[in-house]
């Protein structure tokens, strides 16, 4: 999957580039293989990007952080290990049954009830705010 920039996409539209540090679900699109996924007769998917990449839950802030910190302690290993390159092995055999401390229990997750920034009433308040209809 790959993060790319609208701008790049629609180059002739845009006048100015945003910097890769600062795409996300605003002003980013996901763009990935289907890769003969049972679900899509399509090639390629494009799709926004879920909105916890701008605002993650503090469950998904600390298992990135673990991720970091076990990628770091990793640095520097060389070869393969269990078919994966050393790093990617070390943090696999150590984030194995690692759950955050403030995890969401998997009901409470927004995408499994709100797959996008704003919910089909919140638009048509906005919109009833902005033009009175």
């Amino acid at each position: 999957m790959t993060l790319v920039r609208g701008s790049a996409v629609f180059a002739a539209i845009s006048g100015k580039a945003v910097p890769r540090s600062s795409l996300g679900a605003a002003t980013g699109m996901q763009v990935y293989s289907a890769g003969g996924m049972w679900w899509s007769s399509k090639p390629t998917i494009m799709r926004n990007p879920p909105y916890t990449i701008d605002d993650p839950h503090d469950g998904q802030k600390e298992i990135r952080i673990e991720f970091g910190t076990l990628a770091q302690q990793a640095k520097g290993q060389r070869g393969f290990k269990n078919g994966l390159p050393a790093v990617a092995a070390y943090i696999q055999e150590h984030l194995s049954g690692y759950k955050a401390p403030d995890s969401m229990a998997e009901a409470e997750y927004p995408s499994a009830s709100r797959h996008t920034v704003h919910t089909l009433s919140e638009l048509k308040v906005m919109l009833k705010q902005q033009t009175g209809r």
